[in-house]
């Protein structure tokens, strides 16, 4: 059970985490997008023809798509951006944990809080379902695949471009009504209800069927037992088994175990709401 003092740094630091989401929506999407701004202010060539509020010019889906296709090459030099999920993001993610997932990705944190609306007894729970680890990479690796047979599969990072109509109607641009009556409804419904608000944590998209988050995860998982790399980490000694944080878990990463618990650090995007909710204090963030 949890103490009042752990429920207390639990809602601290879930408030942190939805200003910290706050500011990766006005980092990526229009009519902010101030990162890509940022980055037309510094490369003016990188932003030729796209629009400066473009959150495609900032997309974490098409370079990871690109790196498997040698003739998609030369367009990574041309955006600079590119570089942002093929290097940055999976290099703080070796190094620190997927914080980008946990703490910044909108697109994420929008089902998963709205989840939170809805009583755990109408979810259904992905680590008792299905083998989370290998259907993750398992579509990753069709994701890099899939130019070679058919043609690209759609963007992750804003989730079939809904992400960014919904901010864009919250900004007074009434054309983001127009995907209403796009096919892309469809993908934005299985987005926010079955692997969103039906699914217990609401990250079902992120772990299914998110490359980006992927290839973070894989850099993370590959950098978990290095000695100088932090990560979220469990104390069995401490642990009394009270499955709080098994609960609180949005990406189902933390298993429990005869001694205590273990973090699949594949999954997990070192959220902190383990570490913040444990009673006991058997989590930390931290270096081995």
């Amino acid at each position: 059970m949890s103490s009042p003092r752990s429920s207390a740094r639990l809602t601290r630091n879930r408030l942190a985490r939805v200003g910290f989401f706050f500011i990766g929506v006005v980092m990526f999407y229009a009519p902010f997008a101030l990162l890509v701004r940022l980055a037309g202010w510094l490369w003016p060539s990188s932003l030729a023809g796209t629009g400066i509020s473009d959150v495609h010019t900032a997309c974490v889906r098409m370079p990871l798509g690109w790196l498997t296709q040698p003739w998609m090459w030369p367009t990574l030099s041309d955006n600079p951006i590119s570089w942002l999920p093929i290097v940055v993001l999976p290099g703080i993610a070796l190094v620190a944990g997927p914080l980008f997932c946990g703490w910044m990705c909108p697109a994420g944190a929008f089902p998963e809080f709205l989840g939170r609306l809805v009583p755990d007894r109408f979810k259904f729970d992905l680590r008792t379902s299905v083998r989370i680890r290998p259907s993750r990479y398992g579509f990753f690796a069709g994701f890099l695949l899939a130019p070679f047979v058919s043609s690209s599969i759609c963007c992750s990072f804003c989730n079939f471009t809904h992400m960014q109509n919904i901010v864009s109607l919250f900004a007074g641009d009434l054309s983001g009504f127009a995907f209403l009556s796009s096919m892309g409804m469809l993908a934005a419904a299985v987005w926010i209800v079955p692997l969103g608000i039906l699914t217990k944590g609401g990250r079902g998209w992120c772990l299914t069927l998110c490359p980006a988050g992927a290839a973070m995860g894989l850099a993370s998982g590959l950098g978990q037992r290095l000695p100088w790399f932090a990560r979220v980490r469990a104390n069995s000694d401490a642990c009394t088994s009270c499955g709080t944080c098994v609960r609180e878990c949005p990406m189902r990463a933390v298993e429990p175990v005869e001694e205590g618990v273990v973090i699949d650090q594949h999954l997990c995007t070192s959220c902190m709401d383990c570490v913040a909710g444990c009673p006991s204090d058997a989590l930390r963030y931290g270096r081995p």
